[in-house]
């Protein structure tokens, strides 16, 4: 089965995170300090495209890396690709439900 990504920002974020030279737990503690309550896993499964990034996170990523928020976006996209899985009819919600605890 094909993994449905829940973000494209996941890679730009670790390529620039690892462009500094830095941890997840670095970034993460970046993030926190500028007042975003975030966590070491939070930021692997963004990284990992596991989890979806509202625009105030990706405010928060660009000037933590020190980008513009366009910077996280990817250069070539396939938006065929991404059409389908957001018009298939499946729920892909930001919080999961009680019966998905």
């Amino acid at each position: 089965m094909k993994k449905i990504a829940l973000n494209v920002v996941g890679p730009q974020v670790q390529k620039f995170r690892v462009g500094k030279g830095w941890t997840q737990a670095k970034l993460a503690e970046r993030l926190q300090l500028l007042g975003w309550n975030v966590s070491l896993g939070s930021v692997g499964k963004l990284e990992a495209q596991l989890r979806r990034v509202p625009d105030c996170e990706l405010l928060f990523l660009a000037k933590v890396l020190g980008v513009r928020a366009g910077d996280l976006l990817p250069k070539r996209f396939a938006y065929k690709h991404l059409g389908p899985q957001f018009q298939s009819g499946k729920r892909l919600a930001i919080f999961p439900t009680r019966g998905e605890w």
